[in-house]
């Protein structure tokens, strides 16, 4: 009985404390259903996320024929990694925090070991060496891990949104005068870029080959890259929107010294890696409204603006500071600080009809330093508290663009630019890598890509039709007034694998010179260009000879008259200087430039029964440049009208093996022909001759003589790409490459050149 009730009043005791609990909990339901919902986003939303890819390379280059550009260094191989991950939080549906880390891994290097080449000689000191002239790191160490941080926040809610970055790489584009990167050229399907986004492989051959994407996407990616903060307001009331752009003038840092600090346009595996410590800043602005609808019309208009300015207290950097009085033939050095004001349109007029359109000012506003008479000994002395500043005249220059598809898409582009007319980060900068402003012209010049002191028109026509493609684009430009016959091209077959493959570049040295990285002198035979004199900075240097941005190589060469110009322009140096403006040794004239370019392909695989793609694809261009109107610059005799012309044809038929499995062949020449050029060659001992033909610089003695440039390059070689698993991927490449300089044969080459590429994505 006691044992009954002792458990009845338990039971009823148990009971209410269970009905009071209930009771509290019942109470707060309301708020831990909020507790519970402040984690909840969304359906398809993770509070946290983690994303990127893993990539390895391997590469290896074997030379079968040597010119003194590669020396010894005829093979190579190279191993590197990169590890590239993106992690978001969002914390509540009107918040979302993210940061980028890209991790690059090297474990390639050169070293030296002087006992092998001298195994008889006493041991001492003998150590294993690394050599310095070549890493495609910052610095120098055989294995490096360099890390790279880009932190950002989002937030929206009604009608408001913004999106702070802060880090190492932002990309951001404007108007195309101010903030722009344009290049008219394809994306070939044998160029796997090291930022290709993550598709499959059938994805990849039709953007680049089946049905090419010829505008948009990642493959022609119009952004700029710059390191600093950006605040991007994407959502405003009356649909509005700005972006603000604090950064470093990395690419024209003018005080660049060695050429290894980060140059961020180069999307080589270090593109994102690196230290800013450029003296300067950039800001940037620009305020749009979008929607503006009338009948069938809906427009864009924007304000952008583009400021540099430069820390005079560069100039206590040892280049400058300590540099001979006989460096700077003026008493002064001058930072140019630069302005770019635009006002863009942009937007559909019709479904059928686009149009573009934007009008910039360029201005500079010029800091003067002063010097006093030399401290001692031949040295400057610069005092960056010293100085005067004064803004420039204003230059404007004018961009349009109308694309047609009422009968099959027609484009129209105008291009009007003065000689005095720079803006660094926008398509009116030629170099991919932005360079100080130069006095020159290029073969291919608006049709490929602008510059300064430029007119003319682009024309191109692209009819669609089932299984195939045949656009055809014809340009003519000429310089607005009188310039410098300094022509520059590009290696537009062999140019990436031969910078790829050379051990005196590094990826971080785009303003040097080829060879510039070797301690003997210069092993590349150049046609002479500009002064032979270094510059006060090295961004206008334009000695000529081979320099490279990213993926690609430039050379140069000055349409001199006659030997004796080479020769007086030439003798402008650090011991016998001259003023060279005022010996007129260097020709100038108003030049002119037609490109005709055509990209055609077809699919066959219906030829042999079958639903495979099996494309044939082919892309030539042919450019001149001229000192009077040609509609197509082009000779195969001497014309003293005709500067430079160059042809170039690449094909690339590819098939889909498989849905995961596809294969190319790359097969391709171009050839360069020029008959004013000229070359300085070192003769060890001295020879007869008149003024014009030698000149002697110290112990040496220099022939200068006429060099035709009559240069061949080939490419031959295939390639595959195969998914061979859910988001991974192998990319094969193999090309055995050919140089020939008829004139000049010790810049003769051949190369073998094999890349892989695993990418795996999570």
């Amino acid at each position: 009985m006691r044992v009954k009730i002792l458990f009845s009043l338990f039971f009823f005791a148990s009971f209410a404390f269970a009905q009071s609990d209930l009771s509290q909990v019942e109470a707060r339901l309301d708020s831990l259903g909020e507790y519970a919902g402040s984690g909840v986003i969304g359906k398809d939303d993770s509070p946290v996320a983690v994303s990127g890819d893993f990539t390895v390379r391997f590469g290896h280059i074997d030379y079968s024929k040597t010119g003194t550009l590669q020396g010894e260094e005829s093979m190579r191989t190279f191993v590197n990694s990169a590890l590239n991950a993106s992690i978001v939080i969002s914390p509540a549906s009107y918040l979302t925090v993210f940061s980028n880390l890209y991790l690059p891994f090297d474990f390639s290097g050169f070293f030296v070991n002087r006992q092998a080449f001298a195994p008889n000689t006493e041991n001492f000191g003998n150590i294993g060496e690394r050599v310095q002239y070549f890493h495609p790191s910052t610095d120098f160490y055989g294995v490096s891990i360099n890390e790279n941080m880009l932190v950002g926040m989002d937030m929206r809610g009604g009608e408001f949104g913004a999106t702070l970055l802060m880090g190492g790489v932002i990309w951001v584009t404007q108007s195309p005068l101010t903030m722009y990167e344009r290049e008219t050229s394809p994306r070939f399907i044998s160029q796997y870029e090291l930022y290709e986004e993550e598709k499959v492989v059938s994805t990849y051959y039709k953007e680049k080959g089946f049905k090419p994407v010829k505008e948009g996407g990642r493959s022609f990616w119009t952004n700029r890259s710059f390191g600093g903060m950006l605040l991007d307001v994407h959502t405003l009331p009356w649909n509005l929107k700005g972006q603000l752009l604090l950064s470093q003038p990395n690419s024209v840092d003018i005080g660049t010294r060695d050429g290894l600090r980060l140059n961020t346009r180069d999307n080589s595996e270090l593109a994102m890696v690196g230290t800013y410590d450029y003296r300067g800043d950039v800001l940037g602005w620009r305020l749009a409204k979008e929607k503006i609808d009338f009948d069938q019309a809906s427009l864009t208009v924007g304000l952008n603006y583009m400021g540099i300015d430069f820390n005079p207290e560069q100039i206590y950097e040892s280049d400058v500071y300590y540099a001979p009085v006989f460096r700077y033939p003026d008493s002064s050095l001058k930072f140019e600080n630069l302005r770019v004001a635009s006002i863009d349109l942009k937007g559909n007029l019709t479904p059928q009809f686009f149009l573009s359109f934007d009008l910039a000012l360029s201005w500079d506003d010029t800091t003067t330093i002063y010097t006093t008479p030399p401290c001692n000994s031949g040295l400057r002395c610069y005092n960056a508290k010293d100085n005067s500043s004064s803004p420039s005249a204003k230059n404007f220059g004018l961009y349009v663009k109308a694309q047609d598809k009422h009968w099959e898409p027609i484009t129209l582009e105008v291009i009007y630019l003065p000689k005095d007319f720079y803006s660094p980060y926008s398509m009116a900068n030629p170099d991919r890598v932005a360079s100080w402003r130069k006095d020159q012209f290029y073969v291919g010049a608006g049709t490929f890509r602008y510059g300064p002191n430029m007119v003319g028109a682009n024309v191109k026509l692209e009819p669609e039709f089932d299984r195939g493609r045949f656009d055809v684009q014809y340009g003519i430009h000429k310089q607005v007034e009188e310039g410098a016959d300094i022509i520059n091209f590009k290696y537009n077959l062999t140019g990436r694998y031969l910078w790829e493959t050379s051990t005196s570049w590094t990826r971080h040295k785009p303003f040097f010179n080829a060879d510039s990285g070797y301690g003997d002198p210069r092993r590349y035979t150049y046609r002479l260009a500009g002064s032979q004199g270094n510059p006060a900075f090295k961004l206008g240097d334009q000695r000529g000879g081979l320099r490279s941005g990213y993926g690609e190589t430039w050379d140069a060469f000055a349409a001199y008259e006659n030997v004796e110009d080479a020769f007086l322009c030439a003798q402008f140096n650090f011991y016998n200087p001259v003023d060279v403006e005022n010996t007129n040794c260097m020709p100038s004239s108003v030049k002119w430039n037609s490109t005709i370019a055509i990209d055609m392909g077809y699919d066959i695989g219906h030829w042999f029964g079958t639903d495979r793609n099996i494309m044939l694809q082919l892309y030539t261009a042919l450019s001149g440049v001229s000192k009077s109107f040609l509609p197509v610059a082009y000779t195969d005799k001497y014309d003293s009208d005709v500067l430079m012309w160059n042809w170039f044809v690449q094909s690339e038929p590819a098939i889909a093996i498989t849905s995961k499995l596809h294969a190319i062949l790359i097969f391709g020449f171009e050839m360069f022909r020029a008959e004013k050029a000229y070359t300085e060659l070192s003769l060890n001992v001295p020879k007869p001759g008149s003024y014009s033909d030698l000149y002697r610089h110290g112990n040496n003695v220099y022939d200068y003589k006429l060099s035709p440039i009559n240069i061949l390059h080939t490419s031959l070689g295939f390639g595959f790409d195969w998914d061979f698993a859910a988001r991974a991927g192998l990319h094969f490449r193999y090309r055995y490459l050919t140089s020939k300089d008829e004139n000049l044969p010790q810049n003769d080459w051949n190369v073998h050149y094999l890349q892989a590429e695993t990418k795996v994505w999570f």
